[in-house]
């Protein structure tokens, strides 16, 4: 009997493995492109390379999903070949988590090997796109050519599919090679056979940071290195000759065009100094000037205020004053208030610090009533006051103990550790306080461990909630632990607890005061900002394991670093007031740190092992200009990403040119490209200029309508193809070659958003030392018109730091960042958009810094000019206005600058009064 049908035979099984790191978007998208395959057969296989992978819930049609987790991270190559030995398809393709396919791509790959028994491999082209799959340049679909593989890769993983008889074979993911994996496996196919080109583009490729691709990757890079190498037998002399050929030729090439950018630089930097010269006397007067035009815009702040509303009634008695008529007189004027007040203000009442100290730190007659308040709490915490002691003057160690017992605050413990002194004094002194108060507990350690272990004795005694650290020579404020025990009610999330602090003299004179900010992570890589007065939970302590042997001389540096490693930020609290008196005597850091040199190693070692336990790969250095502190300077992935430098101008030629021929004349960094953006330069030296540079690789973008710096930035960026942006002033010329490696290194990591530069006038005055929030109105610069080598309040000219927000004037930030936050905000078209764009970025969760490791001359609004016009000083109004009204409260409590330092200057000087609730 003739059958009805014959059977169709079934098609080839194509396994798809797809190497995950849990982006879960992207991962759902790459399967839904594979759910919507027109192929029949498909296997999908899902190889977790992170533990504690999310379960997958995508919908991919008719085709079986299999999930393979791992307990343990995995290498991009393990990945892979753990999804080799998991497959059961005839053919394989490797899919990565961020990129997808075309409907047709595997009916089409399928049909070309099924259609040739002898081929392994067959691949499609492939479209590269950015990190939000926007096309970027054109597809990548060339025939195979074997000599091209060998210099290169142009064929993504999922652009090939190939036999499982390749494992049979031999070829398997070399695991020993890092980013080129595929382009090895491919080398290994092609041994054995030749690739089928199917044309046309089926797949699309995305670049981005995360990805670990980028657009470029620079030949001389390791990873080239070791492919090279592995490969190079495979290379016949005639090919390497016509390599060499070109090789020795590129350096005299380089070194000519390196020559003449050096001259042209040169003499553009003779043609704007001589121009400058001509300009010094206004700058001289414009920085005298500048002061008083914040203070001016401070004052117009105040009168906006809701506060100033608020108590008109009570100014209605301004005739008693006596200044009254004059000041009537002037309310009609501006002008005349602000020079006014200006006068009035040279005669106001400040003084030194003691005088501070005698106006706005609580009176004594309030500590009665504070003490009251903390005994009508309902559970107050216990705070474990922990001191070390050795060798200790028996002056100093008394004074110290009744530091502790004169505290307002009464549930504490004092937990004493002597280190085996040989004092008797220093004995019978401990045994008598401990017989006095049952709050006093000591031990006394047999055998002498220096302060790590003998902190730990005193530790163990401790049975208080919160532990505060005490230095057997130094005092605390009688209110030092009713502020932290108040903190503690008011955050009970809190589990590190730091405070300012001030000096005491030989004389004991309190002096030197530190008005911390608050918790600033990058500060803290450079200094040790929680220091004195630092409390911890001493539940907190028992999880970091208490103080480190090996550490001494920077142990409490050591614990702040590891203990920050189990909080969120919210859980670290400043109290901004002094609490906390440092001794300065012989052989003590508060004399100098360079007392105790072990101290600095110990610093260098806590900080070095701090980032090994985050995975941060990094260097740590002594800061240049502070020595006695530290410098991280972290590293830049493989390969490096590139970087877009816009720039946008208008006519001035002479700074662009300076701007551009320094770039290429000092930066050290690759990949980049130079964007300049024309805002209707009109000047022929200008339109030449940009002729030549167009012809040069520089891509010059026109754009006619009215000056609005965040519209030119943002249309730029969108054209942009580099993964990290750099958005850049015509008027900067580059001085430290390593600028971009610095900020690029920096904007990569975790939680960064916007990074800064240290930027100088052309006679070394500091114009830019990042931006404090509430200076002058809206905001200033830090510690302008410094001179070069002042490093600042406690070091915070010279050192790397959080900061609210850093200049556009140079700023790198990556570009899925600006694009997250919808980039700069065009209602600001010329001032404080770089602000506005920092804050909302510090909403979104990301902390903008400054680094004085990346240094340029900034010729200030040479091409745009001054706020002369009642245009200009309009528009200027205006986005006062706008930022006062968006920011209010966040420009008068800027958590990088403490609330005792004033607004009105840039110097870190008193704030008369501080900007914290008094307590009478």
């Amino acid at each position: 009997m003739t059958p009805l049908h014959e059977d169709v035979p079934l098609s080839p099984l194509v396994s798809i493995l797809i190497r995950s790191i849990n982006r879960l978007s992207l991962l759902h998208e790459a399967l839904a492109s594979v759910a919507r395959q027109t192929y029949s057969r498909i296997e999908i296989l899902v190889v977790a390379a992170v533990p504690n992978h999310a379960e997958l819930g995508a919908n991919c049609g008719p085709y079986p999903l299999r999930l393979i987790p791992t307990d343990h991270p995995l290498h991009r190559c393990r990945a892979a070949n753990a999804a080799l030995d998991a497959a059961s398809g005839a053919y394989l393709l490797i899919l990565d988590d961020d990129d997808w396919l075309l409907p047709d791509h595997v009916e089409k790959l399928a049909s070309a090997l099924t259609d040739d028994p002898e081929l392994l491999a067959a691949y499609t082209g492939v479209q590269p796109t950015d990190a939000d799959g926007e096309s970027q340049g054109g597809p990548i679909d060339l025939p195979f050519d074997e000599l091209r593989l060998l210099a290169g890769n142009l064929m993504p993983p999922h652009a090939v599919l190939f036999r499982h008889d390749v494992i049979d074979l031999g070829c398997r993911f070399d695991e020993s090679i890092d980013l080129f994996e595929d382009w090895d496996f491919w080398q290994q196919i092609a041994r054995h056979s030749t690739f089928a080109h199917v044309p046309g583009v089926s797949a699309y490729y995305r670049i981005h940071a995360s990805s670990g691709v980028h657009e470029i990757v620079p030949f001389v890079s390791p990873e080239y290195a070791r492919l090279y190498g592995k490969w190079r037998h495979l290379w016949r002399e005639g090919q390497i000759a016509g390599m060499m050929a070109r090789v020795w030729d590129y350096p005299d090439q380089k070194a000519r065009v390196t020559e003449q950018h050096g001259r042209i630089v040169e003499q553009q930097r003779v043609i704007v100094g001589l121009e400058q010269r001509t300009l010094e006397l206004e700058w001289e007067i414009q920085a005298r000037e500048q002061l008083l035009d914040e203070r001016h815009r401070h004052i117009e702040a105040i009168w906006r205020s809701s506060s100033w509303r608020i108590t008109k009634p009570l100014r209605g008695a301004r005739k008693a004053i006596s200044y009254g008529p004059r000041l009537k007189k002037a309310l009609l004027d501006p002008a005349k208030v602000w020079r006014f007040l200006k006068r009035a203000a040279l005669h106001l009442p400040k003084g030194d610090y003691s005088t501070w100290i005698a106006r706005f730190e609580p009176p004594l007659k309030s500590y009665p009533r504070l003490r009251q308040m903390a005994e009508s709490w309902h559970r107050p915490p216990t705070i474990a006051v922990v001191m070390p002691t050795y060798r200790s003057d028996v002056e100093l160690l008394e004074a110290a103990i009744r530091s502790v017992l004169g505290q307002v605050y009464p549930y504490w413990q004092l937990c004493i550790a002597d280190d085996a002194s040989d004092a008797p004094a220093v004995k019978a002194l401990l045994e008598r306080h401990a017989a006095q108060d049952a709050r006093i507990r000591v031990v006394f350690r047999p055998v002498n461990g220096h302060i790590s272990a003998a902190s730990n004795s005193a530790l163990a005694l401790a049975s208080g909630d919160f532990v505060a650290l005490l230095d057997h020579d130094d005092l605390l404020h009688p209110l030092a632990l009713w502020f932290v025990a108040k903190t503690c009610i008011e955050h009970p999330e809190a589990s590190l607890i730091y405070t300012d602090e001030d000096k005491l003299s030989a004389a004991g004179q309190r002096c030197d005061p530190y008005f911390k900010c608050d918790f600033n992570y990058e500060l803290l890589l450079a200094q040790n900002m929680i220091s004195h007065l630092g409390v911890y939970r001493r539940s907190l302590l028992s999880t970091v394991g208490g103080f480190r042997e090996g550490f001494e001389g920077s142990q409490d540096y050591d614990l702040a670093l590891r203990a920050i490693e189990c909080l969120r930020p919210d859980q670290i609290v400043h109290i901004p007031r002094v609490l906390y008196h440092w001794r300065i005597v012989a052989g003590s850091t508060a004399s100098s740190i360079g007392e105790k040199p072990y101290a600095l190693t110990a610093a260098h070692k806590a900080l070095s092992e701090h980032l090994h336990r985050r995975g941060v790969a990094a260097e740590v250095t002594a800061a240049p200009e502070i020595p006695l502190h530290t410098r991280v300077r972290f590293s830049l992935p493989t390969p490096a990403p590139q970087v877009s430098i816009l720039i946008p101008t208008r006519d001035r030629a002479n700074l662009l040119r300076l701007c551009i021929g320094s770039i290429r004349a000092r930066t050290t960094y690759s990949p980049y490209e130079i964007i300049v953006i024309d805002n209707g330069s009109e000047d022929a030296d200008t339109l030449q200029l940009l002729d030549q540079l167009r012809q040069s690789g520089v891509r010059v973008l026109r754009d006619d309508g009215p000056f609005n710096f965040s519209r030119l930035n943002n249309r730029a960026v969108a054209q942009a193809r580099g993964s990290v942006l750099c958005l850049m002033n015509n008027d900067i010329e580059i001085i430290t070659p390593s600028w971009l490696e610095e900020m690029v290194s920096v904007a990569q990591q975790d939680a960064i958003g916007a990074v800064g530069a240290r930027l100088w006038y052309p006679n070394d005055r500091l114009q830019h030392g990042g931006i404090i929030l509430g200076v002058g109105g809206v905001a200033g610069h830090s510690f302008l018109n410094s001179a070069r080598g002042a490093v600042g309040y406690f070091g915070r000219a010279a050192l790397h730091q959080s900061l609210s927000a850093v200049t556009a004037a140079c700023m790198v930030v990556r570009k899925s960042v600006f694009l997250e936050i919808g980039g700069l905000d065009e209602r600001l078209s010329v001032s404080f958009n770089d602000v506005d764009f920092c804050l909302r970025l510090r909403q979104a969760g990301y902390r903008n810094v400054w680094t004085p490791y990346a240094e340029m001359f900034h010729y200030e609004s040479a091409s745009r000019g001054r706020e002369t016009t009642p245009e200009k000083q309009a528009r200027f109004a205006a986005e006062v206005a706008f930022m006062q009204d968006k920011w209010s409260d966040e420009l008068l409590a800027d958590p990088a600058y403490s609330p005792n330092l004033t607004l009105g200057a840039h110097d870190f000087s008193l704030a008369w009064p501080p900007r914290i609730a008094p307590i009478t």
